[in-house]
C-alpha cells in the first residue's frame, strides 16, 4: 500500500509539475521575421476549393464561405514540401450558428470532410447538424483536447494563434491558452497524430457563415524540438479517450482541490479534463483569477447562503447538501444549476420525489468518482426520469488513478453523451 501510495503521489506530482519550461508564446511573433501571408486580399490565388467552390468567396478582400460543405485547401507557392513545424497567425469572424476549422497536416481531398490532419476548431453558437450535438468548442485542438466553453464571440474578429513543433501543439484565442498539447509516442488509432501537409479552411454547412481576414504563417525548422515528454497516464486515460471519442464530455464542476487556478489550467491542457473555478458567495470576487484561463466558473452554496449567490458572476451554481431538509430547500429554491448529495439522501425513501423534484428544476445531478455516489441504481433510475448528470472527483489525477467509478456508471447506467449537464450550452 505504502508503494501505490509513493506512485500514486509521484503521478500527482508530476502532472502539476508540467510547467514547459520552453514555453514559447506567439504573442509577440507579428514582429519578427518569416511571416508570410497566404490570403492575397484579391481572389483565391494558392487555394483549391472541393465539392462545392461557390461556396467560397472573396468579398471586401476577405475570404468567404457561405454555402453547402466546402474545404480549402492551400496549395501556393508557400507549400513547397509541405508544413511541419509552423507558428500560426489566423484572423477570423464568425456568424451566429457558424461552424469552421482550420487544419494543418493535411491534404486535398475531393470530398468528404478531411481525413487527414488535425483540426482547430472555429465554433461559439453552432449546435450540430440531426441527431448531432456538437459540443467543441472555439480553439478546441478537435477530438484531442476538446473545450467545453466558448471564449470567443461571434461577429467580432478573432485571433487564433498556433504554434506546433515536433510533438506538441499549443493554441491561443484573442492571447488565451487554449491548447498546449503533448503528443504520446502511442495513441489510439482514432487519435490523429501529428505529421506534416498543407493547411485547409472549413465551410461547413449552409448555416455556417463566417470570414477570414489572415492568415500568416511562419516555418520553424523541421528537426526543432519541443524538448518535453508526454507525461505517463494511467488506464483511466486510455477509458477517457475513447469515451471522448464517442462525444463524452469530462468536465469536473466540483474539484474538491487546493489547486491554484493555473494549476486548473495546466490539469486541463496536461488531461483533456475541462476543470471549473469554484468559490462560494463570499468569495465570489475570487473567480477573477480566472480571467484569461481555459476555466469555467462556479459558485458552491448551501442552504443557508443560495440566496446570496448571483448567477451572473459564474457559469453556474452548485448546491451540497448534507441532509434531506437541506437537499429539499436547494432542489425548490430555484438557484441552483447542480445539485451535490454528500448526506447520501438519494439513498433513502425519498429517492424519486428528489429526482422528480431535480427534473422539474432543470438541475443536474452530481456523480463523485470518490465517493461512488449516488449509487448505479440511482443513477439509472435518474436518467429514466430525464435527468442530467456532472461529474466530481475527476481532479487530481490520484482520483482518476485510484477510481474509475465515472466510467462504470457511464457503462451500466447505459449514459449518453446528452445526458449530461455543461454550463451555458
Amino acid at each position: 500500500m505504502k508503494r501505490l501510495f509513493g506512485l500514486l503521489s509521484i503521478l500527482a506530482l508530476a502532472i502539476l509539475a508540467f510547467k514547459p519550461a520552453d514555453d514559447k508564446t506567439v504573442s509577440n511573433l507579428s514582429n519578427d521575421a518569416g511571416w508570410v501571408e497566404l490570403i492575397n486580399g484579391k481572389d483565391l490565388t494558392g487555394w483549391k476549393a472541393t465539392e462545392n467552390p461557390s461556396t467560397w468567396s472573396v468579398t471586401d478582400g476577405l475570404f468567404q464561405a457561405d454555402g453547402k460543405r466546402s474545404h480549402l485547401f492551400y496549395e501556393g507557392e508557400y507549400l513547397k514540401d509541405g508544413f511541419k513545424n509552423f507558428e500560426l497567425e489566423v484572423q477570423v469572424k464568425t456568424f451566429k450558428l457558424a461552424n469552421t476549422g482550420i487544419y494543418f497536416h493535411t491534404k486535398y481531398q475531393e470530398t468528404g470532410w478531411p481525413d487527414t490532419g488535425l483540426e482547430i476548431q472555429v465554433n461559439n453558437t453552432h449546435i450540430g447538424e440531426g441527431d448531432y450535438i456538437e459540443l467543441k468548442k472555439m480553439a478546441s485542438l478537435y477530438g484531442v483536447r476538446n473545450l467545453y466553453k466558448t471564449f470567443g464571440k461571434d461577429g467580432e474578429w478573432m485571433t487564433v494563434k498556433a504554434r506546433v513543433e515536433s510533438n506538441r501543439v499549443q493554441v491561443w484565442l484573442n492571447g488565451m491558452k487554449t491548447v498546449d498539447y503533448l503528443q504520446p509516442e502511442k495513441t489510439f488509432s482514432a487519435i490523429r497524430r501529428l505529421g506534416e501537409g498543407t493547411f485547409c479552411l472549413q465551410g461547413h454547412d449552409t448555416l455556417s457563415k463566417m470570414q477570414y481576414k489572415s492568415f500568416r504563417v511562419r516555418r520553424l525548422p523541421d528537426d526543432a524540438r519541443s524538448n518535453l515528454a508526454a507525461p505517463t497516464l494511467g488506464a483511466w486515460h486510455d477509458s477517457l479517450v475513447a469515451l471522448q471519442s464517442q462525444q463524452f464530455a469530462f468536465i469536473d464542476l466540483n474539484p474538491k482541490t487546493t489547486l491554484s487556478a493555473k494549476e486548473l489550467a495546466n490539469y486541463y491542457y496536461t488531461t483533456g479534463i475541462n476543470v471549473s473555478l469554484v468559490k462560494s458567495p463570499a468569495s465570489a470576487k475570487e473567480l477573477a483569477a480566472a480571467k484569461n484561463l481555459p476555466l469555467f466558473t462556479g459558485i458552491k452554496v448551501t442552504a443557508a447562503n443560495q440566496a446570496t449567490a448571483k448567477a451572473s458572476t459564474a457559469d453556474y451554481i452548485i448546491g451540497e447538501s448534507n441532509d434531506l431538509k437541506s437537499a429539499k430547500a436547494l432542489l425548490r429554491g430555484k438557484k441552483i444549476n447542480i445539485w451535490s448529495d454528500k448526506g447520501r439522501t438519494l439513498n433513502n425513501p425519498k429517492t424519486a420525489e428528489l429526482l422528480d423534484m431535480a427534473k422539474q428544476n432543470n438541475i443536474a445531478i452530481e456523480i463523485d468518482n470518490v465517493s461512488n455516489s449516488p449509487s448505479l441504481e440511482i443513477i439509472k433510475i435518474a436518467k429514466a426520469k430525464g435527468c442530467k448528470f456532472t461529474f466530481a472527483g475527476l481532479v487530481p489525477a490520484s482520483n482518476m488513478q485510484k477510481s474509475m467509478f465515472v466510467m462504470r456508471a457511464i457503462k451500466e447506467a447505459n449514459l449518453t453523451y446528452k445526458d449530461l449537464y455543461i454550463p451555458k450550452w
